[in-house]
């Protein structure tokens, strides 16, 4: 073999580290934040669905509002939740999963996460079976 077959490239590492860094804008659309806040808050137990309650001229859907500025965001949400926790509790794991999910994604710090539990959704019952009860 010559020396020129024997002749390898050899990895410089990263795509990053062998180009440097590119120039460029990075966006996130506003939807595309409102659907990663919507589905980290629907993931807490306990959570039924956001709540249909409109936060101003600004909300992006029933029961969300995001307010984005210079890396840092700040959500509102409105939540109907099941008694089946602590709506403290519902609420505290909400803004933690939301707030993680938004960087872990996007890269903005979550300077708030604030939760307004709008409503409960309790299961409907059938008549008793207890006889004489009152219907």
């Amino acid at each position: 073999m010559s020396d020129e077959t024997d002749k390898r490239i050899e990895p410089v590492g990263s795509p990053e580290e062998a180009m440097g860094p590119v120039a460029g804008r990075i966006v996130v659309a506003p939807e595309v934040l409102a659907t990663i806040v919507r589905q980290a808050a629907l993931q807490v137990p306990g959570v039924a669905r956001l709540a249909t309650v409109r936060f101003g001229p600004w909300a992006l859907s029933p029961g969300l509002r995001l307010r984005v500025a210079e890396g840092h965001a700040q959500v509102d949400l409105a939540l109907v939740v099941r008694p089946e926790r602590s709506f403290r509790e519902i609420a505290r794991q909400t803004q933690e999963e939301v707030a993680r999910a938004v960087h872990e994604l996007t890269g903005l710090e979550v300077t708030a996460v604030n939760v307004l539990i709008a409503d409960v959704e309790v299961e409907e019952r059938g008549a008793s079976e207890i006889p004489g009860a009152v219907r």
